[in-house]
């Protein structure tokens, strides 16, 4: 899904709108060229009424953000008219500077419009993004399509839904969050269900539903485990399938620890694996938070994402390694994704055996402070040559960009998220929107 964006043109009756006009039609080209859909009306909007009237329609458009295209000098209310029309959105604002026209340096007054409304803005306490640039200009362009992705991500954070099987597993303070402080500053909606639901759903589901997912492991992985085993891991895929299909949830997170690993037989490791190949959000051991940051990642790199324990800091190495979740896309292509025995004492399950594929990355994980305030910590690197933990378990050895004591010194748990790709602009943003702590390493 493309980032959905309406953009509006304000501009003023004594000033040259047709000069206006033709940079905002610029401007939603070279959006859409970069991947967006615009929803532009190509008008200057010169009188307040007309510009609230904009506004209304922009908002009935369901865009995930809407860019404030300053063409002349304004007068501040008439873009806070169509402003208030959807405040609740994301919103940027882009003015751009003075450029050559008929042999001479020639300005609309968008700079100084930009100027004024910025203030204003920043006075009623709006959180608005400002471009400064001509439609042209490369810099002026990355910056609003970091802004189309980021409010892409924040309006699909507001619609996820996201099943809690179990809670926080091992006693990880860590994981726990204020719900309805979630559900209002981040957005996600959490449903909290019991491991005895999962189960339940897992033993009623179909022999064909299970022969389904064990069929589209053997597709995807070297198989390791005798049938049996396999059969029973399918089975837990299965009920998955069947939980967020029933629940229309686009994420899970499964407590593990102790009640599958021990009670049942069965960790999660490869089914939620599995659900996280097919498009899902998957994240165990009951951390919550740390399933949101996947879902952000998901949402702004549109792929899937990866989460482990970051257990060991060697310089500028970091070791990122799971218990055994992670999706078989995601598996270096010098490798054979595999599926073997956990083989711990005390935790009994089968996991995904292999290691990540090398290249950028960006990580990063979601806390909650002392007052259930937010902050993301996050940082990016480079995936390079590593070793199965402990000839089993699936990791990924990261060459840090930032300084390693910076993420020493924020870290709030042993918990990451990862995607591919840099994307700590967008994570930037998306912070700026939702009035979160950025603490990049």
């Amino acid at each position: 899904m493309p980032p959905k964006i309406g953009m509006v043109l304000i501009g003023h009756p004594d000033y040259p709108n047709d000069i206006g006009l033709q940079f905002a039609q610029e401007a939603a080209e070279s959006l859409r060229a970069r991947g967006s859909e615009v929803r532009f009306e190509p008008v200057a909007l010169t009188r307040p009424l007309e510009a609230r009237a904009a506004g209304i329609r922009a908002a009935a458009e369901d865009p995930d953000g809407v860019v404030v295209f300053l063409g002349t000098w304004i007068e501040c209310p008439t873009a806070l008219q169509a402003i208030r029309e959807f405040e609740h959105l994301p919103f940027a604002v882009w003015g751009h500077n003075m450029f050559p026209w008929q042999g001479k340096r020639e300005s609309t007054g968008s700079f100084v419009a930009a100027a004024v409304l910025k203030g204003a803005l920043e006075r009623m306490e709006y959180r608005a993004e400002t471009i400064i640039g001509l439609p042209s200009d490369e810099r002026a362009q990355a910056q609003a399509a970091v802004f189309c992705r980021a409010a892409h991500a924040v309006k699909r954070l507001r619609r996820t839904r996201i099943a809690l099987v179990g809670y926080a597993a091992m006693g990880m303070y860590a994981g726990t969050f204020d719900h309805a402080r979630l559900r209002r500053h981040v957005g996600p909606e959490v449903e909290h269900l019991d491991t005895y639901s999962l189960i339940r759903m897992a033993e009623a589901a179909p022999e064909e539903a299970v022969q389904r997912a064990a069929e589209d492991l053997r597709a995807k992985a070297e198989i390791r485990v005798e049938p049996d085993r396999l059969l029973k891991a399918a089975r837990l895929a299965a009920g998955l399938r069947a939980l967020l299909h029933e629940g229309a949830f686009d994420a899970v997170n499964v407590k593990c620890q102790y009640e599958l690993s021990q009670q049942y037989g069965m960790t999660p490791c490869v089914p939620l694996s599995l659900i996280a190949d097919e498009g899902g959000v998957a994240g165990c051991e009951g951390d919550l938070l740390t399933t949101v940051t996947q879902g952000l990642l998901r949402y702004l790199a549109d792929e899937t994402p990866y989460y482990g324990d970051i257990l060991d800091l060697n310089g500028r190495r970091m070791l990122l390694s799971s218990c055994g979740f992670a999706p078989f896309g995601l598996c270096n292509p010098d490798e054979t994704p595999c599926v073997c025995e956990l083989g711990y004492p005390g935790f009994d399950g089968i996991i995904s055996s292999f290691t990540l594929r090398r290249g950028p990355v960006t990580f990063a994980r979601l806390a909650e402070g002392a007052r259930a305030d937010h902050r993301l910590n996050y940082g990016t690197g480079v995936g390079v040559e590593t070793d199965l933990r402990q000839g089993r378990f699936p990791a990924l050895e990261i060459e840090l960009d930032g300084d390693p004591d910076l993420l020493w010194g924020t870290i709030a748990s042993q918990h990451f998220a990862l995607c591919y790709g840099d994307v700590s602009a967008e994570i930037e943003a998306v912070c700026r929107h939702l009035n979160i702590t950025a603490c990049r390493v």
